[in-house]
């Protein structure tokens, strides 16, 4: 964490190594990522990115290196503790990865229906209804994922990751493939979690999600981390750290200040 930064870690990775199919992803890569902030680690495609995020999330296991969650080890949880965990944190997919044999209000059900089943079907129907239209997505309920878009498949992917109101939510480049109405309904959930306090943990080489929403900002090259900070202070080192985004960034100035719901930091359109 920047120097001086007392916040608690909801998510540390600490020399983490992760390689497949006998090529290493990540080298030695450590990071804090603050709780109830907005986290945001740009990069280059292959910098390693999704493999950083899976890694965080438990999705992927380390070659080497530790994850810690709340200040304990993610590799030791017991299983109790590891389904409490999965209850508490929900992850955006960069392909969306829905069930393909499950229509989209039971895509978007399935974190309450697993982790909430005493709410009853009818009010966990009600609820996944309630996050898709807050996505702009009203129709089509009974569909399959095959019969959408690869834009409405990422905002059902987007739903389902919320639907639970989790403590923790990553995204792995949540407004790829999305037209300017559907990105701006996404910034708007972003609004409401940080205004909530969640963690969120975003990748993507957007500077649009970073100039908005970011109160620490990342570069990974190589898979590692260049640089991890403040906005300000990770952008003050654009030259150093690579990233043609963040030189965008650095020529787009100062932000307006920083509300937590973007308002002021962005015009419609700039993405």
């Amino acid at each position: 964490m920047p120097e001086g930064d007392s916040l608690v870690p909801a998510i540390e990775l600490r020399d983490v190594t992760a390689s497949s199919g006998g090529f290493q992803i990540l080298s030695g890569a450590s990071v804090a990522f603050p709780e109830g902030l907005c986290s945001v680690v740009m990069g280059a495609a292959g910098s390693g990115k999704s493999t950083l995020l899976k890694v965080a999330a438990g999705l992927v296991v380390p070659d080497s290196g530790a994850v810690s969650v709340g200040g304990s080890d993610l590799a030791r949880l017991t299983r109790k503790e590891e389904l409490s965990f999965r209850a508490t944190t929900g992850f955006v997919f960069q392909d969306a990865a829905l069930w393909a044999d499950t229509n989209i209000l039971g895509n978007v059900a399935m974190p309450l229906r697993v982790h909430k089943p005493w709410m009853g079907e009818s009010t966990i129907a009600e609820a996944a209804r309630v996050v898709l239209h807050k996505l702009g997505y009203d129709e089509g309920m009974a569909l399959r994922p095959a019969e959408l878009s690869s834009g409405e498949q990422k905002l059902v992917s987007i739903a389902r990751a919320v639907v639970n109101d989790p403590a923790v939510v990553f995204m792995d480049d949540p407004t790829s493939n999305l037209d300017e109405d559907a990105a701006e309904k996404v910034y708007e959930l972003l609004a409401e979690l940080k205004q909530k306090r969640r963690t969120v943990i975003i990748v993507a080489n957007s500077s649009e999600l970073a100039y908005r929403f970011a109160d620490r900002l990342g570069v990974i090259k190589g898979g590692s981390m260049a640089a991890f900070g403040t906005y300000d202070e990770t952008v003050g080192r654009a030259e150093a750290a690579l990233s043609g985004s963040l030189a965008r960034l650095r020529a787009r100035g100062s932000r307006a200040a920083a509300r937590s719901d973007g308002a002021e930091n962005s015009q419609r359109g700039d993405v």
